[in-house]
């Protein structure tokens, strides 16, 4: 599409034409036909014009005091969306001074196109007077027509000014906006001129977008639908009909604009775009006479200088404009001479270095088959690079095939772990309860056992004692039988020899010996009674001091006891004690150890028991001895970190830290708790991760293991009704009367209850549960209360025993005193026997003989008595311990039996727990092994897909390199791999580079030196060719613009003075304008008295208000007739006029509005439009109401 430019210099014209007859066809070669005013140097239609200038009188206007006494403020910085201008040299203030550069001399050129106004001015006049007939021939309706694109169709605001919502629909030709004051009517041409793109300042409303913003809203919205019909529409496959431009702007100083199609469908969103159809249609949005706000009409038309007016026509008619553009085009080309002779010295460098490439080149090509076999090689290699990749690629898909299958393999194996382990689990659990049941039941048979086979072995013992004293007792009787028996026989003998010898002394000794003897036997039985009691004593005593010693050991135990819980009690009062003190010492240094170490997939949770606070402390040394070993165990996700976490516990020396390997999904304990009203051990502890809750559950059923205080609430609880709460398998609760930390775990087995005891902790360990240390150090003291007591009982229990011992000290004394009596007077007994049996031999020596054997017979007749009746007792005594033994045999047999049967249960019990247990590690084993199994292959498939991603995108890469070296596939022949290709590349490289270093550079160098100093040379040629040309065009084009120039400037004054003078004589006004280019000055002359046709016109200050108002609206009029923008807008216009004036000039804006063809003319003014023209079909009259009013009739 061409660029809108001046009499076609850069290209046809792009719309906005005059018609044909506004043309002089007796003067065609001295007018020039005026499309637009815009420059040249635009030479893309569809791109934004840059714009290196901002018009100084622009600035001197918005310097000029507002109506009403305001004063315009500085303007503010504008959004981002905003373009900022270039500050440049006030062109206005140039023309105050005399021409001094040689570009405003070239443009001036002696002001001799000017020389012959008068001319130009018949000229415009009868062009004007041909327009005015041809409207007078014509019929009404041929007058004018609506334009089928680039006029607005509405303009809608949104919390804009003091708008809330604001919608004015435009007609296409004339259109009224009335209202009162402070209804919102200049607001419509401010949201036109900053919708279309123009800045902020240049409404002379605001020096920044969020000035613009209505008081309490945060941002505003701006809407205009601009008509976009005919065969020169723009863009209309994108846009439709109709082109909707909206910005929208915030009070953080955020601005942007939208582009809407016809459907409403967003097409564009910067404003290049937005000044790229404002461009495309002329619309001059920031023309300060296009769009005439209200202040600058004020300014224009009642209070500007003849120099302000000058600058308004400049503005107006884009002569400012043009003269900018092509000040910048005359710089440029004065630039562009100095880069000439430095292009000439870098030519003839550049020439020499070429000859000198092209020499090395030639010598070059001599080796161009080797380089050429070189070529191919290096391209067989890249693609066999590819090649590989590729099959890479494919054998990594078939890997990820298997890996699928290895997947669905793996899963389908860990589903069957599971449901096996949740079998093997529930008969552990029946297996460990029977086990404990015969247990219990083994205690009472191995007392019976026992009690059985000491009663037996003291009846053994007293069988043999009985046994051997039988035996001595018949050996001695049979003894004495035979020395009776011989010494009767010599008694006889004796007897029958001294029957004649006997006499009645030797009688009296005799039975004095007797009764001596009498005696000593009765002492000797006496002394034997007191021996016999010793032992008794001796064994009371022994039996006492052992209970002492028994008693001594619980003592020292009581006390370390209380020792330790005091320490403990000091400990949580200073908030002392490290958390690990209760584990191996090396824990410590393991945790460490984890902490450093990146090797594992993911770190291991542990020690358990730090995870785990106890709610309850109470609880504490029974969950200390029900959990035992595992709360030293730590957990991991996999068998490759359980054995990385076993080699570490190996090199630090920990033995008693089992490694759990857990499933990482926590287990739903929802279905399987009992009744919210119990405690279990699994609510009774703060649980620190849900790995460890898992392994607890698994391992101790601690959901499902009821706490309670009191054995009669446990026995409520397990015994009474049907059996145990549903989701309950055991309860435990406390064992006070044992003492503190006891407890008893009853079960429910096999439709019978068990108990068994829970011991507590020993008193060395340190607690591995964490517990509320003030709930901790109560229970403490309570325990220490205790302790005490027991100590007091202990104490009391070893008195009485230290009395026993004293008494029986007592008796031993006693009995070993009597002993020591009766020796004496045995010993006494003795002696005398012994003087009478001196006496005795004192007598004959044959009654001495006689009484010795009566003696002797007598002695072993009572030796026989003795043992005859002591064997007699003990054979009688035997037989029935005899009878005995064989009862406690039997009764041992029958417990040994039993005891027999109960281990084999005990065995059987114990190897069916085993069996599980052993058959629950299997399927622990087994469900890890699933797990890892199936974590192995979902992280292999997960490495093949990652390997896939990148082998795809290593092929990519290859691909991509490879077609960029060489972008025909190089063919690799079976056989032919990478490494070899590339063996043979260097070889033949190799073979090159030794050409090369002989010959001192390198190919590459050589063809690089070669292409580079051609390229050199070429860029230098292209540029100083194009320098040339462009300076010899720049001139050329800046004095052909220039003279362009100057004919618009003298048309468009001729044609505004033309037009000026015509519009006066509608009311029978004389006078003229007064345009002197060379002083930069517009005056306007009017005579409104037709009467004084000979008298000169006067100054406009001598004239009234109205005719003053008139006079300007004929300059503004003559003044767009000039102009080329199919949008003229003008504000309060008439404000300062009479009714008449007021009248005359509406029906002359109107008579001139339908003059300018498919032209858009949107008129405000505060008063109402009367007569015929609010009733034409061309005239759309919109009256707005003030918003304040409106929003008390919406209330």
């Amino acid at each position: 599409m061409p660029a809108a430019t001046v009499n076609n210099i850069s290209g046809a014209s792009r719309k906005r034409a005059r018609r044909d007859e506004e043309a002089d066809s007796d003067q065609s070669d001295e007018l020039v036909h005026v499309h637009q005013a815009s420059s040249g140097l635009r030479s893309e239609p569809q791109r934004k014009r840059p714009r290196v200038s901002e018009p100084a009188s622009a600035h001197k206007m918005a310097a000029q005091p507002r109506a009403r006494g305001r004063t315009v403020r500085e303007p503010s910085d504008v959004s981002s969306e905003e373009e900022e201008d270039v500050p440049m040299e006030d062109a206005a203030d140039r023309r105050d001074e005399p021409a001094a550069t040689q570009y405003e001399i070239m443009r001036d050129a002696g002001f001799k196109h000017l020389e012959h106004a008068d001319e130009d001015d018949r000229r415009a006049t009868q062009r004007l007077q041909q327009k005015s007939l041809a409207r007078q021939t014509n019929r009404p309706g041929d007058l004018n027509h609506a334009a089928q694109n680039g006029i607005l169709e509405s303009i809608e605001c949104i919390n804009f000014m003091c708008h809330k919502r604001l919608h004015v629909p435009l007609g296409p030709l004339l259109n009224f906006i009335v209202g009162e004051n402070g209804s919102g009517k200049s607001a419509v041409l401010t949201a036109i001129t900053l919708c279309l793109g123009a800045k902020a300042s240049s409404t002379n409303r605001g020096g920044s977008l969020k000035n613009f913003i209505k008081e309490g809203a945060d941002s505003s919205a701006l809407i205009v639908k601009i008509k976009n019909q005919g065969h020169d529409a723009y863009q209309r496959d994108i846009y439709g009909d109709v082109i909707i431009v909206e910005r929208h702007f915030n009070r953080n100083g955020g601005s942007g604009f939208r582009l809407k199609s016809q459907t409403g469908k967003t097409v564009s969103d910067k404003k290049s775009e937005v000044d790229q159809i404002v461009e495309y249609y002329c619309l001059q949005v920031d023309n300060p006479l296009n769009i005439l706000s209200q202040d600058n009409a004020r300014q224009f038309l009642n209070q500007a200088s003849a120099k302000q007016k000058y600058r308004f026509f400049l503005q107006g008619v884009q002569l400012q404009q043009l003269d900018d553009d092509y000040r910048i085009i005359e710089e440029y080309a004065t630039s562009n001479e100095h880069k000439e002779g430095d292009l000439e010295v870098r030519l003839e460098h550049a020439q020499k270095e070429h000859d000198k490439s092209k020499r090395e080149y030639e010598i070059f090509l001599q080796a161009e088959d080797m380089r050429k076999q070189c070529r191919l090689l290096s391209q067989k290699a890249i693609w066999a690079q590819v090649a590989e990749a590729e099959r890479k690629t494919e054998r990594n898909e078939e890997e990820i095939s298997q890996a699928d299958g290895q997947i669905a393999g793996a899963q389908h194996v860990l589903t069957q772990r599971t449901q096996e382990l949740e079998v093997v689990d529930e008969k552990l659990a029946q297996a460990q309860e029977a086990l404990r049941g015969t247990r219990e039941d083994g205690e009472v048979l191995k007392g019976n056992v026992d009690k059985a086979q000491q009663d037996f072995k003291d009846a053994q013992s007293d069988l043999n004692r009985i046994h051997n004293n039988e035996r001595d007792a018949h050996s001695l009787a049979q003894s004495a039988s035979d020395s009776v028996d011989e010494y009767e026989k010599r008694i006889q003998e004796e007897e029958q020899r001294l029957q004649d010898l006997n006499g009645e002394a030797h009688s009296r000794k005799i039975g004095e010996l007797e009764a001596a003897q009498a005696r000593q036997q009765e002492v000797e039985t006496e002394s034997e009674a007191a021996r016999q009691k010793a032992p008794a004593i001796k064994q009371t005593i022994s039996d006492a001091t052992k209970e002492s010693q028994t008693i001594d050991r619980y003592i020292g135990q009581k006390q370390d006891e209380v020792k330790a819980t005091q320490n403990r009690v000091k400990e949580l009062e200073r908030g002392q004690g490290s958390l690990y003190e209760g584990y191996e010492q090396q824990v410590p240094n393991l945790l460490r150890m984890i902490e450093h170490d990146a090797g594992f997939d993911r770190k291991p949770i542990g020690p358990i028991g730090a995870h785990v606070q106890v709610k309850k402390p109470v609880w504490s040394p029974i969950l200390e001895r029900t959990f035992g070993e595992t709360l030293n165990g730590f957990v991991v996700t996999s068998k490759r970190d359980q054995q990385r976490l076993r080699d570490m516990m190996k090199k630090l020396g920990l033995n008693r830290c089992p490694i759990f390997i857990a499933n990482p999904r926590p287990i739903d304990t929802s279905r399987t708790e009992p009744d919210e009203n119990f405690d279990t051990i699994l609510r009774v502890l703060n649980i620190g991760h849900p790995l460890i809750r898992s392994q607890l559950i698994i391992h101790h059923r601690i959901e499902q293991t009821l706490l309670v205080e009191t054995k009669l609430d446990a026995d409520r609880i397990m015994l009474d009704g049907a059996g145990p709460p549903r989701n309950v398998i055991a309860c435990i609760h406390l064992f006070k009367e044992r003492g503190f930390g006891w407890g008893v775990r009853v079960m429910a087995n096999s439709n019978r209850i068990t108990s068994s005891p829970v011991r507590p902790p020993d008193r060395n360990q340190k607690p591995r549960l964490r517990s509320d240390s003030l709930q901790e150090v109560s229970i403490q003291n309570e325990r220490i209360q205790s302790l005490t007591s027991e100590l007091g009982e202990l104490r009391q229990q070893k008195q009485k025993q230290q009395q026993i011992i004293q008494q029986g000290r007592r008796d031993m004394a006693e009995a070993n005193k009597t002993v020591d009596l009766k020796k004496q007077r045995l010993r006494e007994i003795k002696v005398e026997i012994e003087d009478i049996q001196r006496e005795l031999d004192s007598f004959d020596g044959a009654d001495g003989r006689l009484e010795g054997l009566r003696e002797d017979l007598k002695k072993h007749q009572e030796d026989y008595d003795f043992h005859g009746g002591q064997y007699g007792a003990l054979t009688l005594r035997k037989k029935e311990q005899n009878k005995r033994v064989e009862e406690l045999r039997a009764v041992l047999g029958t417990e040994k039996q039993t005891l027999k049967e109960f281990e084999a249960r005990l065995k059987k019990a114990e190897d069916r727990v085993n069996r599980c247990t052993d058959s629950r590690s299997i399927s622990v084993q087994q469900k890890n092994e699933a797990h890892d199994s199936l974590r192995i292959a979902q992280n292999e498939k997960a490495r093949l897909e990652g390997k896939r991603a990148k082998l795809e995108e290593t092929v990519r890469e290859y691909t991509a390199a490879a077609s960029e070296a060489c972008p025909e596939r190089a063919h690799v022949g079976e056989g032919e791999t990478y490494d070899a290709l590339l063996i043979s590349y260097e070889a033949l490289r190799k073979t090159l580079k030794e050409r090369e270093r002989r010959r001192g550079t390198t190919d590459e160098q050589v063809i690089s030196r070669a292409n580079t100093a051609k390229a050199e040379l070429d860029q230098l040629k292209g540029e100083i060719k194009l320098v040339r040309s462009a300076n010899k065009h720049f001139k050329q084009l800046l004095n052909d613009r220039l003279a362009k120039w100057r004919a618009f400037q003298r048309y468009i004054s001729s044609n505004s003075r033309a037009n000026f003078m015509f519009l006066l004589s509608e009311r029978d006004f004389r006078g003229k304008l007064i345009l002197d280019h060379a002083a930069h000055t517009l005056e306007v002359q009017v005579e409104p008295d037709k009467t004084r046709k000979n008298a000169a016109a006067r100054n406009t200050k001598t004239l009234s208000g109205g005719e003053k108002s008139f006079s300007s609206i004929c300059l503004l009029l003559a003044i767009w007739e000039a102009m080329g923008s199919p949008l003229r807008c003008l504000d309060e216009f008439d404000v300062f006029m009479d009714n008449v004036n007021r009248a005359i000039s509406t029906n002359m804006l109107i008579s001139a509005a339908r003059s300018s063809v498919s032209r858009q003319y949107i008129l405000i003014t505060p008063n109402a439009i009367e007569g015929r023209a609010s009733l034409d079909k061309d005239v759309k009259i919109t009256r707005l109401t003030d918003p304040r009013q409106r929003r008390l009739a919406d209330l």
